[in-house]
């Protein structure tokens, strides 16, 4: 409950702040990302069971796809930095 009610004040937070900025900075009131953000708030606050449910299904997979990019990622880096190292070494 308590996630629940933060990740809907950021958005709500978010949501007021961007009308805020909008009619003090001479723009108009109805700031897009205000009402992006406030219906996020309520899309968070309405919809908060179907997305932790998400969330623990992607939680209980025994292996997330991001593991296989970070390892291939890491991988990559670990040659190349292996290749420049070869590079200074060999006389040219």
């Amino acid at each position: 409950m308590i996630a629940r009610i933060f990740a809907t004040a950021v958005a709500a937070l978010f949501g007021v702040y961007g009308f805020w900025s909008g009619a003090v900075g001479g723009g108009h009131i109805l700031n897009p990302f205000g009402i992006m953000f406030l219906l996020l708030a309520a899309l968070l606050w309405f919809a908060w069971g179907p997305i932790r449910e998400a969330v623990k299904s992607v939680k209980e997979q025994s292996d997330p796809p991001i593991r296989h990019v970070a390892s291939t990622i890491i991988k990559g880096m670990e040659s190349m930095k292996h290749d420049q190292h070869e590079r200074r070494r060999s006389p040219s």
